[in-house]
């Protein structure tokens, strides 16, 4: 038996403490940080050995100060339509599996997976959850501890990359304190719990890949089935290990490992397939053909509603190409963003020196992996022209790729200042990311429960209302909690009636704001939207024109939130019913110009419309108001039309005082030809008044017809027949003269045959052009004994236009088709 002094020197020689460390440390670790433990064994212990028991102590305890802050602010956010939608569906699940309901199978979001609402709705029913406000939280809780998870999924991926324990707790922080993702972290149910998992299926085929075991292969496929029960765009991973699976099997040294990698790729395929099988029962009926549809449904799912972005409101359905890019840009956190391009280039740099370990090199094949995973979604989104709105919550499962591509991008920088200052240089490195981290931490405080607004110093925060102007403050209406909140503390005693309508039209209401307040709060919300004493207006349109300033205003980065404004003056201050009273008055002084259920008032800035005496019931219906330019050039960006479509709610624009109503709405400020007003229910698409008021031709208006019809006559018209016509890159315009009112009074048609029918909206690509047709009130005008009518052309590439006029259900007057070339 050796000596205790040699036996004290045999266990701390190099040799025997290597091998008792820990794989990732033995091999590789911060080395331009740490230095080298083994030239001062065996006198004291590494410094490295230190350093990483110091940080894997730190993940988590860092992990569990997230969790213990989660548990303790859970209950300050707000829940939001969706999620009562998403529970909705959780619940027919159930009973869809339990009890035998089909109502599941005539639900309209029936295509949605349930890989996490079934769970959400069973543990609810486990516990016996009643009340709303519990059930709300008791969900976000839930969907707030997935995120958690996979933010330790993140830090332990990016340590079996980088083997650097630093690196994985940067990238833990880097994960969780991302301010829009935090905040969704608790009420959004849909696209958060795919972020989760998308995360811990990225960890899983990074772990299955590198033991190549068939256990490790089965999880990889039980979480890759999960994945794509909830959204079928997981197909993206079960695709790529597919990939994976097939370079290993090129690049296999004999047919024993070939017949290896086969075997442990079906075992995947058959977890994959099963898992989603089991978890999702609407495909249980029919596997095949309803995954089918429901994969077609989300592929090329259909809504349109607007989007408030860089200024201009565009369709759902037809956004731009950058608009993924930019909402990423502008929302992510500066350090994020920088360490992801940077871990980007990082790794395209190697793969670009080493082309072919692409293929052989596990690590560099996941990081690749890892880029697809970012770049064709994107590229996919764009081609395909998919359907976005609000934000980009739909892709916030690319921050999953994004922050691993992060760490590679901290990875980088660190062996970079290593190289330059030897000493001190991944120090610098390190504590420049952890204070950039800090300055994050802060804005989120300083935000907090709002942290769904983050925006980064990349678009302009400072001026004042210029967020507001150029995009969505809060498009599902999460904060409208708050302004109920703020409603209740200011009248203590009273109960009240409160109406909300979101920005962007996405069915969030006041009832989800009033749903997580407490039992004696929610009493004194009351349900009667047409007496409703307040309306809560999510991030304000334009000016509210007759109308005194809100009672209330939740203010972001200088820009309106939602502001909180007094349909009854006696619930305001005695000079803000003075206000309204006289600004009564001053609408009622004139006659009207057109009489129907409301009367119409018309004059240079506003549409005001007035009924006396009214019933609360007669503003319940929506209210139209469409707007035709002289000049359609002057349209905002909205679908290419004949006019600017202003259409309101009572509560949005409208005042009851002493037993009438009152709505006005500002006009723009560009020469107007006409205006239509009317009332029609939604739902049932019933018309119930319609006016239309010309607007004689103001001089500036004059002017503008003139002066084009002075342009057109210059050239030859392309095509002669009842009417002139001219075609040109932006317009197609229709001349006369002489013209009599007799002349214009048939409907004028306008098809436009594209040159790639993807071009035109969805309910247009069956029939083969986009239908134009007008009337020639709405886009032409009488002047001089003359007719002009214009109307803008898309901006795709365009085969023909079809013009022409026609009476209702009788053959066109007269048609001509016309090659366009641009």
């Amino acid at each position: 038996m050796l000596p205790p002094r040699r036996l004290a020197r045999q266990w701390w020689s190099r040799a025997a403490f290597q091998s008792r460390l820990h794989p990732a440390c033995r091999l590789h670790g911060d080395e331009t940080m740490i230095g080298n433990f083994a030239s001062r064994l065996p006198r004291r212990t590494s410094f490295r050995a230190v350093m990483d028991s110091w940080t894997a102590r730190s993940a988590l305890l860092a992990w569990a100060l997230f969790a213990g802050v989660g548990l303790a602010v859970f209950d300050d956010y707000g829940a939001v339509g969706d999620e009562s939608r998403q529970r909705a569906l959780g619940i027919k699940t159930l009973d869809y599996v339990l009890e035998r309901n089909d109502a599941l199978l005539r639900d309209h979001n029936k295509a949605y997976g349930v890989a996490f609402e079934a769970p959400l709705a069973l543990t609810e029913r486990l516990l016996g959850l009643q009340d709303s406000r519990a059930v709300y939280l008791w969900r976000h809780l839930l969907t707030h501890l997935l995120f958690l998870a996979a933010g330790l999924g993140c830090a332990r991926l990016t340590f079996r990359l980088y083997r650097s324990r630093l690196t994985a707790l940067c990238a833990l922080g880097l994960f969780l304190l991302h301010p829009r993702l935090y905040a969704h972290s608790f009420f959004n149910s849909k696209d958060i719990p795919f972020l989760s998992l998308f995360m811990l299926a990225l960890g899983l085929i990074e772990r299955a890949c590198r033991r190549g075991t068939v256990a490790a292969f089965l999880l990889c496929g039980a979480g890759v089935g999960l994945l794509t029960n909830i959204r079928p765009v997981g197909l993206l991973l079960f695709v790529a290990v597919l990939a994976l699976r097939a370079c290993d099997c090129v690049h296999a040294s004999d047919w024993t490992a070939r017949r290896r990698i086969l075997r442990t790729s079906g075992w995947f395929i058959l977890a994959s397939v099963l898992t989603a099988y089991a978890t999702w029962p609407y495909l249980w009926g029919d596997p095949v053909n309803r995954f089918v549809r429901s994969f077609a449904r989300m592929a090329d799912y259909y809504l349109e509603i607007y989007n408030l972005f860089k200024g201009d409101y565009v369709l759902s359905t037809a956004v731009p190409p950058d608009y993924v890019p930019a909402w990423f840009a502008i929302t992510t956190p500066p350090l994020a963003l920088g360490l992801g391009v940077l871990g980007a280039a990082a790794i395209l740099r190697r793969g670009y020196v080493r082309p072919g370990a692409v293929l052989r090199n596990g690590a560099l094949r996941f990081e690749c992996l890892l880029l697809a995973c970012i770049a064709l979604p994107v590229l996919a989104v764009i081609l395909l022209r998919s359907t976005l709105y609000s934000d980009w919550r739909h892709m916030y499962f690319l921050y999953a790729p994004f922050c691993v591509a992060a760490a590679a991008g901290l990875r980088a920088l660190v062996v970079a200042a290593g190289r330059r200052w030897p000493r001190g240089g991944a120090a610098r490195a390190y504590g420049l990311a952890a204070a950039a981290v800090g300055a994050t931490l802060v804005a989120m405080i300083q935000l907090h429960p709002h942290q769904h607004i983050y925006f980064n110093f990349w678009v302009d925060r400072a001026t004042s209302g210029q967020l507001a102007q150029r995009y969505h403050m809060d498009p599902w209406a999460a904060s409208a909690r708050y302004a109920l909140e703020h409603l209740l503390a200011r009248y203590p005693e009273a109960a009240m009636r409160v109406r909300m309508e979101g920005s962007a039209d996405m069915g969030a209401d006041v009832e989800m704001g009033r749903a997580i307040l407490p039992a004696p709060d929610r009493q004194r919300i009351l349900r009667d939207p047409a007496r409703a004493d307040f309306y809560v207006e999510m991030q304000p349109l334009p000016p509210r024109g007759l109308f005194a300033p809100s009672i209330f205003t939740l203010d972001a980065y200088r820009s309106p939130v939602f502001s909180v404004v007094a349909l009854d003056p006696s619930w305001a201050d005695a000079a803000t019913a003075a206000f309204y009273r006289a600004a009564y008055r001053a609408v009622t002084a004139g006659e009207p110009v057109a009489r129907d259920r409301f009367d119409v008032y018309l004059d240079a800035h506003a549409v005001n419309l007035v009924q006396d005496p009214c019933r609360p019931e007669d503003t319940l219906p929506k209210f139209f108001l469409h707007v035709a330019p002289v000049n359609p050039r002057d349209l905002p960006a909205y679908p290419a039309a004949a006019f600017e479509n202003r259409d309101f709610h009572f509560h949005h624009r409208g005042i009851r005082l002493d037993g009438k109503c009152l709505a006005s709405v500002p006009l723009p400020t560009y020469p107007i030809r006409s205006v239509r007003v009317g009332q029609w229910i939604a739902r049932e698409d019933h018309l119930l008044w319609l006016v239309d008021v010309p607007v004689p031709l103001a001089p500036r208006a004059l002017r503008a017809y003139r002066a084009a019809y002075r342009a057109l006559a210059a050239r030859a018209p392309t095509r002669r027949a009842a009417f002139d016509v001219y075609v040109s890159d932006d317009a197609v315009a229709y001349v006369k003269e002489p013209c009599t009112a007799e002349d214009t009074q048939p409907k004028f048609l306008l098809h436009i045959v594209p040159v790639h029918a993807r071009d035109l909206p969805a309910d247009r690509r069956r029939a083969g052009f986009d239908n134009r047709d007008f009337q020639f009130d709405w886009q032409g005008a009488h002047f001089d004994g003359r007719c002009l009518a214009q109307a803008s052309l898309p901006a795709y590439a365009i085969e023909r236009v079809r013009v022409g006029q026609f009476r209702s259900g009788a053959e066109p007057l007269w048609r001509e088709d016309i090659p366009v070339t641009r």
